[in-house]
């Protein structure tokens, strides 16, 4: 298996220590190495697995594999990071993976959440409780070891989850077909329109740029391709 959109193999030195292969199978062992997270926010584009750990006797709920922090350890549950995360993306998050999915025909067991390059997804049933998720971004192989799978991701970060290759392969297999599935909705939602058409390419240009700053400052999860599909919408009502 190899990503070919991997946009840097560059990662924090906390990485590379003689620990090897970290075994999420083992989070007592892990809290040791982690750093308080202190936001609920998480960055899907360097969050490459989020670990619960509710149900060890600390006062953390969660650990976050970060690429560029390390392991960070947080009060709030994989669920509750999950659930914050994907209200950001609005309609653009679980409810339009469903959509794709339910388009496709395919079981809305198990839906990873998608933003971009990055497909997060959930190891059990996230309505379960406290599920474990992997992201799909900046991985570029899955081995098959005894009773589990180790996840190679860009940079030499190795995990062990406890998931059977086959199940990890079908698993990514449909995650990749809904991103692009994603893909093209926002693809064929920011093609121009002719109601927008009379709209000067300066204005555009700076009503764009005005987007970005808002969503930048209230700190929402958007793409561009949704802000410039929104800004015709609406300029095509005037």
């Amino acid at each position: 298996m190899n990503q070919n959109n991997i946009v840097s193999t560059t990662v924090n030195p906390f990485w590379y220590n003689d620990v090897g292969c970290w075994d999420t199978r083992q989070p007592e062992r892990l809290v040791k190495y982690a750093t308080r997270l202190e936001s609920d926010k998480i960055d899907v584009l360097q969050t490459f697995y989020l670990l619960d750990i509710g149900h060890l006797k600390c006062p953390e709920k969660s650990l976050v594999f970060d690429r560029q922090r390390g392991i960070l350890k947080s009060k709030w549950s994989t669920r509750q990071l999950m659930i914050r995360y994907s209200r950001q993306l609005g309609f653009s998050g679980s409810q339009l993976v469903r959509a794709v999915a339910t388009d496709q025909g395919l079981s809305p067991h198990k839906l990873p959440i998608i933003h971009g390059e990055a497909i997060l997804m959930p190891q059990t049933s996230a309505k379960r409780g406290m599920a474990n998720w992997y992201n799909g971004l900046y991985l570029i192989d899955a081995v098959e070891r005894p009773l589990m799978t180790e996840l190679v991701y860009a940079g030499g970060i190795r995990l062990l989850i406890d998931m059977s290759l086959p199940m990890v392969d079908r698993q990514l297999k449909k995650g990749r077909q809904l991103q692009q599935g994603v893909s093209n909705y926002h693809q064929r939602r920011a093609t121009p329109n002719q109601a927008a058409s009379g709209l000067d390419g300066t204005d555009a240009q700076n009503l764009n740029r005005f987007a970005d700053t808002v969503v930048d400052y209230f700190g929402i999860q958007a793409h561009p391709e949704e802000i410039s599909c929104l800004t015709k919408r609406f300029l095509g009502t005037l």
